[in-house]
């Protein structure tokens, strides 16, 4: 098990890294960055997957193991997820640049008013299904119970920093910070107990699309 944490801290730490130096250190647009960081995923999680032997891809997404009532739970759980996010977004709105914000997108990640649809499409499907699988199908499944609640949160916390740094103030920056440290905990406690990450996914997808509807608002 030691040798198991020391390989998945290390690893993890390396993606996270480097997908923050393609954040700010590569002029490159939004889907280079996605394509990278599905590659940087996948990547770490196959070495881990030959030199341990012990993970399995399709184990994580297991359905079979939801039953109607956990469904139930995840539904109510998802939309208490977007309301939150809206109360939080109308709560600090004064203190947010929404200019800032989208001179980011447009001109940093190159999302214009046409491709943003696409964009959060795939944000809100795609991009949860990734980070739901590698914090907590791969990083949190595979670590004990006590290293991962701690280790795995903290890092999906930083990981998002980068990605909104240019966006808010340094207070507001550690206020996020908090908040995706709790919503990582959130997850896993979701989780732990079927062992798929289709109820942290299902939470994740209902925040996503209240973050792309608020969106809407800097391009229409």
């Amino acid at each position: 098990m030691r040798n198991k944490h020391i390989f998945i801290i290390f690893s993890t730490l390396i993606t996270c890294g480097l997908l923050a130096f393609i954040e700010h250190g590569m002029d490159i647009n939004y889907l280079i960055k996605t394509g990278l960081k599905i590659l940087l995923f996948f990547l770490t999680i196959w070495i881990y997957s030959l030199v341990f032997k012990d993970f399995h891809f399709k184990a994580v997404v297991s359905i079979e193991k939801i039953t109607f009532q956990e469904w139930r739970r995840i539904v109510i759980l998802g939309f208490s997820s977007a309301a939150i996010v809206l109360i939080a977004y109308l709560a600090f709105l004064p203190l947010i640049d929404l200019n800032s914000i989208r001179t980011d997108l447009t001109e940093r990640l190159g999302i214009t008013t046409t491709t943003y649809i696409i964009v959060g499409l795939y944000v809100t499907f795609g991009n949860s299904f990734l980070e739901e699988y590698f914090f907590r199908g791969f990083i949190f499944f595979n670590m004990s119970r006590r290293i991962g609640f701690l280790y795995s949160p903290l890092l999906f916390a930083t990981y998002h920093i980068p990605m909104i740094m240019l966006w808010f103030s340094p207070a507001i920056i550690v206020l996020c910070f908090v908040g995706l440290w709790v919503i990582g905990l959130v997850f896993h406690m979701v989780n732990e107990k079927n062992r798929t990450i289709w109820a942290s996914w299902m939470i994740h997808i209902c925040a996503d699309i209240m973050i792309i509807l608020i969106g809407l608002t800097l391009f229409y």
